[in-house]
């Protein structure tokens, strides 16, 4: 849990504080000047009190602590112990009004449970003071009237601080559990700074500000940070609330932090009361980057705004960043998608439409041998649309999550060849051992066929395919030779649609077949993988060996 933070002083009791410095200091001249004038030197004795007072006031506001209450206690007892030492009536007629006031004013800074027992003491106690002037029944009533006013102004003061107390709990409240970071900020030192600024000619802010990062450095090192609230610490990963109370160093800021306290500044500089902005690659307290949604607002008082009292709201939209950009990558990869497909289908369909038209013409003068040639090519490139479809249908399912296997015994030394010869019977098939796995045949039939197509566009003219066994695993290997692929690029060839460099002049695309190949593979507990062993680029399909004996129809 972050540390609390001692409340602060109430806003201008400091200013009263010194106040009450300058009002004492006033009375013990007072005092000194009164005992001149009437020669009797008894009335320096009464600047004693004050000049006391004077100087418990001036240390309080001095040291930081600003606090009224014990200034307005000293007060009251210096004024009741000097009416009990100077027995002059006027005198301590005259202190009634200074003690109604100190009373009443103290009550506001009393806590709340404390406020009845403090004006019932305060009115017995100024009650008393009248004591040695009660002679008759009209100075007895003036220190009843006196003492029973103190109490009820005391008790309203009271009540008046109660309504205040908790305007401000509420206050707190809702600012330590808002649910985006709150923080509490004073610019008042910015402000001195702009105006310093202007001075010196600069009259657009804005430029002058982009075009000197380090100025701006500079200003957000003067902000000072007086409060956050608990969602502060965890968006900015800090370990309690301290750590972020103060002045930011300069060595804090990010690229996008300093971005973001441009508006800022020229808000200070345009008496604005309220601007937004991003928060764009800003870091915590842990380096984690984040981006967010900062306003910036500030009361206006009097018509002036009250720089000293700045809210700062920040809302985490880093996800929403990362869910746009992946959408955005989505609505890329479909277009891509189109327009792989256009190229993919394009090639065969314009075969089998141009030499349909071809057949079809009724002055053709082809022969029976060209028409059956014709036709095969027909049927094959008919095929060849019917595996791009295939592929788009694994790509669809698999994304959707509705991908389906239909595993089954069968050996990779029979299938493989099978495969190969609907290809290109001429590639070489190498069987080193009779691997059995459980798997789908038609699936298996589809990655041979597409890695089998891979080598024959992209690679080397040398293609041969090998059969093996690695301990508990079945490997089928095409392998070409082909020249390898950086290492950047190796991985990028079984995403969708990617391309991939391999040194300076082969260029591979590889469309989907890498990709609905890897999918698939995984999909039946294997894998995919592709290496170059300085001779050859070898695409490996792994699969898990039968781990029981197995009968293959």
């Amino acid at each position: 849990m972050p540390k609390a933070v001692p409340s602060a002083p109430l806003a201008g009791e400091r200013l009263l504080v010194w106040l009450m410095t300058v009002l004492s200091a006033a009375a013990a001249v007072m005092y000194v000047l009164a005992g001149w004038r009437s020669g009797d030197w008894s009335f320096v004795a009464g600047a004693i009190g004050p000049a006391l007072v004077a100087v418990l006031a001036a240390l309080s506001a001095r040291l930081g602590r600003g606090r009224l209450l014990p200034v307005l206690i000293a007060a009251s007892v210096a004024i009741i112990a000097e009416n009990q030492l100077l027995p002059i009536e006027d005198i301590a007629n005259a202190s009634l009004v200074p003690l109604a006031v100190i009373g009443v004013a103290g009550a506001f800074f009393v806590p709340a449970r404390w406020a009845v027992p403090y004006a019932t003491a305060y009115g017995i106690a100024m009650f008393s003071t009248r004591i040695p002037w009660a002679h008759n029944d009209t100075n007895l009533l003036q220190a009843t009237i006196a003492a029973a006013s103190v109490v009820v102004g005391a008790l309203f003061a009271a009540w008046i601080r109660r309504g205040y107390d908790r305007r401000g709990e509420r206050f707190r409240s809702l600012f330590q559990h808002a649910p985006v970071s709150m923080w509490h900020e004073d610019f008042t030192a910015v402000a001195s700074e702009i105006d310093v600024l202007r001075s010196q000619g600069v009259e657009d802010l804005e430029s002058y500000l982009r075009s000197n990062p380090e100025e701006v450095r500079r200003l957000a090192t003067l902000v000072e940070v007086k409060d956050v609230n608990d969602a502060a610490v965890r968006l900015s990963d800090a370990p309690d609330r301290s750590v972020l109370i103060g002045r930011f160093g300069m060595d804090t800021f990010s690229r996008g932090s300093l971005e973001s306290f441009i508006p800022q500044f020229v808000a200070v500089a345009n008496n604005s009361e309220t601007v937004t902005t991003d928060l764009n690659g800003g870091l915590t307290v842990t380096g984690r980057h984040i981006e967010a949604l900062l306003v910036w607002s500030a009361p206006r008082l009097g018509g002036v705004l009250d720089l000293t009292d700045v809210t700062v709201a920040i809302v985490d939209i880093t996800r929403q960043r990362d869910a746009e950009r992946k959408l955005q990558s989505l609505v890329d990869s479909k277009d891509q998608l189109v327009a792989t497909i256009s190229h993919e289908i394009r090639t065969p369909l314009t075969a089998v439409v141009g030499i349909a038209e071809e057949l079809r013409n009724p002055l053709s003068t082809i022969d029976e041998a060209e028409r059956a040639e014709l036709l095969g090519l027909v049927a094959d490139q008919s095929i060849e649309v019917s595996h791009i479809v295939d592929d788009l249908l694994v790509v669809a399912r698999s994304d959707a999550g509705k991908l389906a296997v239909d595993p089954r015994p069968l050996r990779l030394s029979d299938e493989t060849p099978a495969v190969v010869r609907t290809v290109d019977a001429s590639i070489p098939v190498e069987i080193e051992a009779e691997a059995v796995v459980v798997a789908d045949p038609k699936r298996i039939r589809q990655i041979i066929r597409n890695l089998i197509t891979n080598a024959q566009r992209y690679g080397g003219p040398h293609i041969r395919v090998v059969v093996k066994q690695e301990g508990s695993r079945s490997v089928v290997e095409v392998r070409d030779n082909g020249a390898a692929l950086p290492p950047s690029g190796r991985a990028r060839i079984f995403e969708p649609y990617g391309r991939a460099e391999a040194g300076e002049v082969l260029e591979a695309s590889v469309g989907l077949g890498l990709t609905v190949s890897r999918r698939l593979a995984r999909h039946m507990g294997g894998d995919l993988t592709y290496e170059h062993d300085g001779r050859e680029a070898i695409f490996a399909l792994t699969l898990s060996s039968a781990s029981l004996p197995v009968t293959v129809p």
